[in-house]
C-alpha cells in the first residue's frame, strides 16, 4: 500500500465556512474553520493554511519531518459557471451545426409553465463557428477536414478575444482525426482547447457539447487558481497539491486543471467519501448522507459502496463526466425566511452566505436565518460556536426574528419555529427524491448527519422519514475536508461504442476496454502509484434496442472472459438491474451496448485512527438551557463532546456541541458514544430503554 505522507491536509471551500484538516501520523487529527471570502476564495485557504500550521506548531517554509499533501475541494469552477465568470469562450462545430447549444434537446423541465425559458448559452452563436468537416456514425470520413475553414475560425476568435475553444465534431467518439488535427491548429494559435473526444468520446452531441463547453469555460479560470495555490502552498513548505474530482476521487493539480468540469461538485464530493468511511468505521454499510452547511444542504444514498452517475447537470446545462450521485437543495444554516407573494413562509434558497451572515453573525444581516432561528429556540448555545472563538449575537437575532414575526402576525419563537419546520420540509424531500423515488426504503438505511448545520435537524429528519438510526462522526463540521484527505487517486475514462449485444460487439468491447486500461495505468504511472496500489473497475453501459437511455452494468470480468460467457453475463446484469430501476424486463427484447466505462484507483491506505477512552461515570453537562421541540419548551442539558467517553449514553433531550458543529438529541432519541468517537444516535431509544 503507498505510504501515507507524514502529514495530509484537507481543505473544503464552502459559500460560508472554509475547513482544514490536518491527519497526523499518529492518527490525529487537528481540525480548524474560518469564514470564506467569497470574492477571492484562495485568500480564506491561505490565510486558513497558516493558521492551521500555527496551531500544529509548524513553521511556514520550515523543513518537514516528512512529505506534506495538500488536498483541496475548490468551488472556483461551480462558481465560474454561476456567476457567469468563465473564460471568453468559443465553439468550433461541424458545418451545419451552429446552433447546437440553443437549439439542446427541446424537452420541457416545468410541463406547467407557460413561458418556459431555456439558460442561455455558455458561448453565444457569434463565437459558435463552423468547420467544413463530416465523419459518419461508423467512423467513416464523409467530408474531408478543410483546415482553411478551421484557420479562419481561430482568425474571427482571436479578433473577439476569445481565450478558449471548444472542438465538437459529429461522431468524433467513433473517429477523432478531424477534432485532433483541429485541435493542435488551434493550439499552435495560442488557444485553449478542449476537444469533445477528449473530454467526453461519447454520442448524444448536445450533452458531448455541452461538457466540452462548460470544461472550455471553467479550466483556464480553475488553472490560474490552482497556479496561484500550488505556488502559495510551495512557499509555506506544503508539498504536492490534488484537488477532489466530482467522481470521489483526487487528482494533480495539473490534471484538474486541464479537465476543470471534473471538479464542478468537488466539495460535497469530498463529504460523500469522508461519510462513507464514518459510516464503515462505525459499522454501517447502508447510509443516507445529510451535509448542511451555510447555504446549501447535500443529500445522497449510498448502498455500501459510493454511486456513481453520468446524468447530472449544472444551472441547465448537461455535464456527462461521472459524479457522485448528490441531490443538493438551497437549505442552509444561512437561508433566509421570507413571506412570498400568497403570504406563505418560505426558506431559502437565498442565502446571507459568509458576509453578511446570519443576523447572529453580527456582520450585518438583519434577515432571520436558520442558524438564527436555532439560536433563538435555544439548540444552538452562542457561547460555544467554533468553541467560543465566534461569539453569537442574540439581540441581532432577535431582532430579525421580531420583523418575520411582525410580518407573519405570530411570536417570535413561532417564526423561528415555523423557519425550522419549513426548512425541514425541504430537506426531507430532497431525501425522499433519492430513496423513495428510486425504490429505496429510508427504514433500512442509517442517516449520516455532518456540515456545520447537519446534526441539529437530523433526528427530527430521521424521525419523519422513519430512518432507525442517525450517525454523526467524529469532526462533523469539517467532514468534507476530512474526506478529501483520505480520498484515493482516481481517474475515469469512457469509449462510446454503439451497437447490438453480439460477439462482435464483445470483440470490441475487450479491444475498447484493454486501451482504457492501458491509458490509465500510464496515468497512474505519472502519479507515481506502485502497481500493487492500483485497481480497476469496469462496467458496460447498455439498454434495450431503440430505448432512450441506459444502465451501467459491473463487468469485472470484461477482460479476460471468453464471448459467449461474456455476452450471458451482461446480459443476466442489464436484466436485474432493469428490474430494479423500473420494476419489470422484457428477456425476448434485443439488447444494445452503448459504451464502455473504467474508474481506475490509486489506492492510499487507510487512515490511522484513535480509539476513545472508555466513559468514566456518567457524562456531566457544562450548561443547562430552555429549547424547543414538538413537545414544547423543555430544560435541555448542553454536553462537550470531547468530554465524552467510549459507550457514553446520553438520552434526549441534549445538545452536543463541538468546535465546528451542534448535534441536538430530541426528547425520546438516545446517543451512544462509539468507540471511534461517532455518535449513535437511535431514534426513540430513549423510549425504548425506559419501557425494557
Amino acid at each position: 500500500m503507498t505510504r501515507r505522507p507524514a502529514l495530509v491536509i484537507g481543505v473544503d471551500t464552502g459559500g460560508t465556512f472554509t475547513d482544514f484538516m490536518a491527519i497526523l501520523p499518529d492518527g490525529r487529527l487537528v481540525a480548524h474553520k474560518r469564514l470564506s471570502t467569497p470574492e477571492d476564495p484562495a485568500q480564506s485557504v491561505l490565510e486558513g493554511l497558516d493558521e492551521l500550521l500555527e496551531m500544529l506548531g509548524i513553521e511556514p517554509a520550515a523543513g518537514k519531518s516528512g512529505p506534506v499533501r495538500l488536498v483541496h475541494g475548490s468551488t472556483v469552477a461551480t462558481n465560474a459557471v454561476l456567476e457567469r465568470k468563465g473564460a471568453k469562450t468559443g465553439l468550433l462545430v461541424t458545418e451545419g451545426f451552429r446552433d447546437l447549444l440553443l437549439i439542446g434537446r427541446q424537452d420541457r423541465r416545468a410541463l406547467y409553465d407557460l413561458t418556459p425559458a431555456a439558460p442561455e448559452p455558455l458561448i453565444p452563436r457569434e463565437l459558435s463557428l463552423e468547420a467544413v468537416e463530416r465523419t459518419g456514425a461508423g467512423g467513416e470520413v464523409v467530408v474531408p477536414l478543410d483546415e482553411a475553414s478551421v484557420q479562419r475560425a481561430a482568425g474571427a476568435f482571436a479578433k473577439a478575444g476569445v481565450e478558449s475553444v471548444a472542438v465538437v465534431f459529429l461522431h468524433s467518439y467513433a473517429s477523432p482525426g478531424h477534432e485532433q488535427r483541429a485541435a493542435e491548429l488551434l493550439r499552435e494559435r495560442g488557444f485553449f482547447v478542449s476537444a469533445s473526444h477528449e473530454v467526453l468520446p461519447e454520442h448524444r452531441e448536445y450533452e458531448r457539447a455541452s461538457t466540452t463547453a462548460l470544461n472550455a469555460y471553467v479550466s483556464p479560470v480553475m488553472q490560474r487558481y490552482l497556479r496561484r495555490l500550488s505556488a502559495a502552498a510551495a512557499a509555506r513548505g506544503l508539498g504536492s497539491l490534488r484537488v477532489m474530482q466530482s467522481s470521489g476521487g483526487v487528482t494533480d493539480a495539473s490534471a484538474a486543471g486541464r479537465w476543470a468540469v471534473h471538479t464542478i461538485l468537488s466539495g460535497p464530493a469530498g463529504g460523500v467519501v469522508g461519510a462513507l468511511q464514518a459510516a464503515r468505521e462505525a459499522g454501517f454499510a447502508y447510509i443516507i448522507t445529510l451535509d448542511m452547511g451555510g447555504t446549501s444542504t447535500d443529500v445522497s444514498l449510498l448502498p455500501g459502496e459510493l454511486k456513481v452517475t453520468t446524468e447530472s447537470e449544472i444551472e441547465g446545462y448537461p455535464v456527462r463526466v461521472p459524479v457522485l450521485d448528490i441531490h443538493t437543495v438551497g437549505a442552509g444554516g444561512g437561508s433566509i425566511a421570507w413571506i412570498d407573494a400568497g403570504g406563505a413562509l418560505r426558506v431559502g434558497p437565498r442565502s446571507a452566505g459568509a458576509r453578511p451572515g446570519p443576523a447572529c453573525y453580527g456582520r450585518g444581516g438583519r434577515e432571520l436565518t436558520v442558524t438564527d432561528a436555532n439560536l433563538l429556540l435555544g439548540r444552538l448555545p452562542a457561547e460555544w460556536f467554533l468553541g467560543g472563538r465566534m461569539k453569537l449575537d442574540v439581540a441581532a437575532a432577535w431582532e430579525a426574528g421580531r420583523r418575520l414575526a411582525g410580518a407573519l402576525g405570530a411570536t417570535v419563537e413561532d417564526a423561528a419555529y415555523s423557519t425550522l419546520q419549513v426548512v425541514a420540509s425541504n430537506m426531507e424531500r430532497a431525501i425522499k427524491k433519492i430513496s423513495v423515488e428510486r425504490g429505496f426504503d429510508p427504514r433500512e438505511f442509517a442517516l449520516v448527519a455532518f456540515g456545520g448545520a447537519g446534526a441539529l435537524h437530523a433526528c427530527e429528519l430521521a424521525r419523519a422519514l422513519s430512518i432507525p438510526r442517525v450517525l454523526v462522526p467524529a469532526h462533523p463540521g469539517v467532514l468534507s475536508a476530512l474526506g478529501m484527505a483520505v480520498s484515493d487517486i482516481v481517474k475515469t475514462y469512457v469509449q462510446g461504442l454503439l451497437g447490438p449485444l453480439d460477439e462482435r460487439r464483445a470483440a470490441a468491447l475487450q479491444k475498447a476496454a484493454a486501451e482504457l486500461v492501458r491509458r490509465a495505468q500510464a496515468d497512474l504511472d505519472q502519479e507515481g502509484i506502485p502497481a500493487a496500489d492500483r485497481a480497476f473497475h469496469l462496467w458496460v453501459d447498455l439498454r434495450f434496442g431503440r430505448q432512450s437511455f441506459e444502465l451501467s452494468i459491473p463487468a469485472p470480468g470484461l477482460l479476460e472472459a471468453e464471448p459467449p460467457r461474456l455476452l450471458d453475463d451482461l446480459a443476466a446484469g442489464f436484466h436485474r438491474e432493469h428490474v430494479r430501476a423500473y420494476g419489470y424486463t422484457s428477456p425476448d427484447q434485443p439488447i444494445e451496448v452503448v459504451a464502455v466505462r473504467l474508474r481506475a484507483e490509486g489506492r492510499t491506505g487507510p487512515r490511522p485512527t484513535r480509539p476513545l477512552a472508555l466513559q468514566q461515570g456518567t457524562p456531566r453537562p457544562v450548561q443547562a438551557l430552555k429549547a424547543r421541540f414538538a413537545a414544547g419548551v423543555l430544560q435541555t442539558p448542553v454536553f462537550r463532546r470531547d468530554q465524552l467517553g467510549a459507550g457514553a449514553e446520553i438520552p434526549g433531550p441534549a445538545v452536543i456541541v463541538e468546535p465546528h458543529a451542534t448535534a441536538v438529541v430530541p426528547p425520546g432519541d438516545l446517543c451512544r458514544v462509539h468507540p471511534l468517537g461517532a455518535l449513535v444516535i437511535e431514534i426513540g431509544g430513549a423510549s425504548d430503554k425506559r419501557d425494557l
